[in-house]
């Protein structure tokens, strides 16, 4: 068991990025509005961002070279594109866990302190834990706290099954083709199990992990880490979804729409599935796994955008990094954006999510033409099943990105 343990990494470090606000938002909504109408389109969307972080996986596990190099390789435009998306989801995608877990801390402890202002504590209090930049500590905390919660969540799962359809209650919704639904798919898919652009973040932490075991974590070593995480991060989604279904389906309880009551709401699920013992468990369980999806993204953004400034600025090798100035800036982002730009928590999760589509399906290509590029040791390079799923996914991502740009215009 301690060897399989120390061979996962930077794959549960994607997978406690994942867990955050789409399986404990937007799986939980889907189970409580659509039953398990939507178990299928869940796994669709996590089926097709597979090539796209598997691309990532591989050049980072095969090459040692962080992705960031790959895209400016590539082109100009690529780096510009990884560049601008990311300058905005350092804030954007932190925010919104950011006022998730301040949600989850106000609930527990019935607090009277704004969400927002809670948020920006942990926030800070977060960067002060990853202000020396070591990778390998942030690693060993999340690993922890994903694999604790994941026992946990499979488990009420169990529980809740006999309450699936139970007083007559049905197990599927009738789907009407309306605006409504329109925009939920879309911020569903934008985080489920994680916007495409993190294949990036966890290249990232690749790279790092191979520094830090001085090149033992190879490419096939990344590989193991990845397939098991992701399909980690899929079972926990479905497990929100069947949760969601016995519980609040056909209820007439609607989801909350602030981040503390929606976090009650949610742990009542395990409360009404289990019993009220389980509180104090699933509430630490649930708290520690959501900062750990905190830790994930305030360790990936300001290490990326480090590297990527490195790469535009033409920096030496062997320079200082500005990791710290990023988490710097990376703090004072989201203050800004928690305290004065987010009236409503649910309005907000919904355009942090679904600003992951609009890059996916060019992260997607990127992704593919550095997999496939010289960097790359020939046996490592995907094979034409894999190369034809990435083309599908891409043309299937586009669609959604031209539905999220025709829904926000067109309101």
């Amino acid at each position: 068991m301690r060897n399989i343990l120390s061979r996962l990494g930077p794959g549960m470090m994607l997978a406690a990025a994942a867990v955050g606000v789409s399986h404990l938002v937007f799986s939980t909504q889907a189970g409580a509005n659509y039953g398990l109408s939507l178990v299928a389109f869940i796994a669709l969307v996590v089926v097709l961002k597979y090539p796209a972080f598997r691309f990532a996986v591989q050049y980072g596990g095969a090459t040692g070279i962080s992705l960031v190099t790959g895209y400016a390789r590539i082109s100009k435009l690529a780096l510009t594109w990884l560049a601008v998306g990311f300058f905005v989801d350092m804030f954007i995608a932190t925010s919104a866990v950011a006022l998730m877990t301040a949600g989850l801390i106000v609930s527990i402890f019935d607090l009277a302190i704004p969400g927002p202002q809670v948020a920006v504590a942990l926030t800070v209090a977060t960067a002060v834990v990853l202000a020396n930049g070591h990778y390998m500590k942030a690693e060993g905390l999340v690993k922890v706290l994903v694999i604790i919660f994941s026992i946990l969540t499979f488990i009420t799962m169990l529980f809740a099954l006999p309450l699936v359809g139970s007083d007559g209650r049905p197990i599927f919704a009738e789907l009407k083709p309306d605006r409504s639904l329109a925009v939920f798919l879309i911020a569903v898919a934008g985080w489920m199990p994680i916007p495409t652009n993190a294949a990036v973040l966890v290249a990232e932490w690749v790279k790092e992990k191979r520094v830090a075991t001085s090149g033992a974590f190879d490419a096939r070593s990344a590989l193991f880490d990845f397939n098991i995480s992701y399909a980690l991060a899929l079972i926990i989604a479905i497990c929100f979804v069947v949760m969601g279904t016995a519980v609040l389906f056909s209820t007439g309880r609607e989801p909350p729409q602030q981040a503390a009551a929606f976090a009650a709401e949610l742990f009542g699920i395990f409360t009404t599935v289990i019993g009220p013992w389980i509180y104090p468990v699933i509430a630490a369980a649930g708290l520690a796994v959501m900062w750990s999806t905190q830790v994930a993204l305030m360790d990936a953004m300001p290490r990326v955008m480090d590297r990527l400034t490195a790469v535009i600025g033409k920096r030496p090798d062997g320079a200082r990094g500005r990791y710290r100035e990023f988490l710097a800036l990376q703090v004072a982002g989201v203050s800004i954006i928690v305290l004065f730009l987010t009236k409503s928590f649910a309005t907000f999760i919904v355009f942090a999510t679904s600003m992951g589509f609009i890059a996916a399906p060019a992260i997607a290509y990127y992704n593919y033409v550095a997999v496939t590029s010289s960097d790359m040791p020939e046996e490592f390079r995907p094979g034409r099943k894999l190369v034809v799923w990435n083309w599908i996914s891409i043309a299937i991502l586009t669609v959604f990105a031209i539905g999220f740009i025709y829904t926000s215009i067109f309101q």
